[in-house]
């Protein structure tokens, strides 16, 4: 493997790291073969069967340390390995995941085993999961009452959680929600991925891929908002109708009640980031009754914003490559503090390093001629180097045991899909006309 990424003196270190992930990881595989065997086993003799104790997930919870989800997969692999002897014998030889085993399992059966066993090797566990869940759409959609029951059950729903969030739960028939997905993949593709970050700035979020996402949604939705403006010239890109204490917005009361009019609390930090570039009404309020409508202010002009995307280019902040005109235009010092609306004092921002700005996830400082980018303890963003690992102990498998034998190279799915499916028929007929072969 080509190290080019880590400095020389670290190439040695990088390559005895990455034998002993390959061997543990190997190692780790066929240690879940044997135990999801021996769960099968466990189960089919009744070993769990103590009183007070519902199911054999629940003995496993108990003395296996797995939840209620995590055990029933276990149970419902050993299974599938009774009859998936092939499939067996690569987890055990720690070539295959638990991951790729559960899914392939869903789907493999003796007649298509070696078909899918040589696709399991070769994807990576993403591409597996991706080819699978396509396989048992296919499954679904030969259900008679499939089209209509999409159509009966499509809709969306929102609600405020306690939290002040809003959630969205939508249903939608496969081809609008490929329509859906198409718009959101437009957004999220120049983006860099979740494991691959290219600034210092940690993305909170407990799922980066869905927070990826939802940060698209909104880019779309300020988009098309922005397009009605252009139609109409009547509304401006973001109106923003805001009640809040006296004071918050220029911290003379930090604690003061703030939210949005119709929906919920939202924090003062979050005021000032959505007032950086959106029109904002102000109702100023005491006690929870209005003393004053503050003034609509149109915070970048159109002329100024053309200009500041000429020069930012990008996200200003460092390694970000979202470009200019999905930006937020943000006020190095908050309007409501005075700041001017020029181009000294504006910096253009993607909506994660802008969120993550006001959050208090880093500052900005301006210099002469410029700016620059520090965390809190100082440091300029970007000069931090990382600290070397440990090495683990080897073990016996061989550190490439379960690399993906395609490398995680770029796929037709839909190809890939039409060719398994033609496959899986044709080896059905053969199963069903000779029997499965030993």
């Amino acid at each position: 493997m080509d190290y080019a990424g880590v400095s020389p003196e670290r190439q040695a270190l990088a390559r005895q790291l990455d034998a002993t992930i390959g061997r543990a990881s190997a190692q780790a595989h066929a240690a879940l073969k044997q135990l999801a065997v021996a769960a099968a086993a466990f189960d089919e003799i009744g070993g769990w069967g103590d009183p007070g104790i519902r199911s054999f997930t629940h003995w496993l919870a108990i003395n296996a340390g797995f939840d209620m989800h995590s055990g029933a997969e276990l149970l419902r692999v050993g299974k599938a390995l009774q009859v998936l002897r092939r499939i067996s014998d690569a987890f055990g030889a720690g070539r295959l995941s638990f991951d790729k085993v559960r899914q392939i399992t869903t789907v493999a059966t003796p007649a298509t085993e070696m078909l899918l066993l040589e696709i399991a090797l070769g994807a990576s566990g993403q591409q597996l999961a991706r080819i699978c869940a396509s396989l048992r759409r296919i499954a679904a959609t030969q259900a008679s009452d499939h089209d209509q029951r999409q159509l009966a059950e499509r809709g969306l729903w929102t609600r405020y959680d306690e939290d002040g969030m809003m959630r969205l739960t939508a249903m939608l028939p496969a081809e609008d929600a490929a329509v859906v997905m198409a718009a959101l993949e437009t957004i999220t593709a120049s983006k860099p991925l979740p494991d691959q970050p290219a600034t210092e700035v940690e993305d909170p979020a407990h799922d980066r891929w869905a927070a990826r996402r939802a940060d698209a949604l909104v880019t779309i939705c300020e988009n098309v908002v922005a397009g009605e403006t252009a139609l109409t010239g009547s509304r401006p890109t973001r109106q923003v109708v805001v009640h809040v204490d006296a004071g918050v917005l220029t911290h003379q009361s930090p604690d003061g009640t703030c939210f949005i009019e119709g929906g919920a609390p939202i924090s003062a930090g979050a005021l000032r980031r959505i007032g950086c570039d959106a029109q904002v009404v102000a109702i100023t309020e005491r006690d929870g009754l209005p003393i004053d409508a503050g003034r609509k202010q149109r915070i970048v002009s159109e002329r100024l914003r053309l200009a500041l995307e000429v020069r930012d280019h990008f996200c200003r902040f460092p390694g970000c490559g979202v470009p200019a005109h999905r930006t937020h235009a943000h006020h190095i010092e908050h309007w409501a503090d005075g700041g001017a609306t020029d181009r000294d004092n504006l910096v253009l921002l993607c909506s994660f390093h802008h969120h993550r700005l006001h959050d208090g996830g880093y500052v900005i400082r301006k210099l002469n001629g410029g700016i620059r980018f520090e965390a809190h303890d100082g440091h300029l963003i970007g000069s931090r180097s990382a600290a070397p690992l440990d090495s683990e102990r080897q073990t016996l498998f061989h550190p490439e045991a379960a690399r993906a034998e395609w490398g995680g190279a770029t796929m037709d799915f839909d190809h890939a899909i039409w060719a398994l499916t033609h496959n899986i028929e044709m080896a059905h007929a053969r199963g069903a006309a000779v029997g499965d072969s030993p």
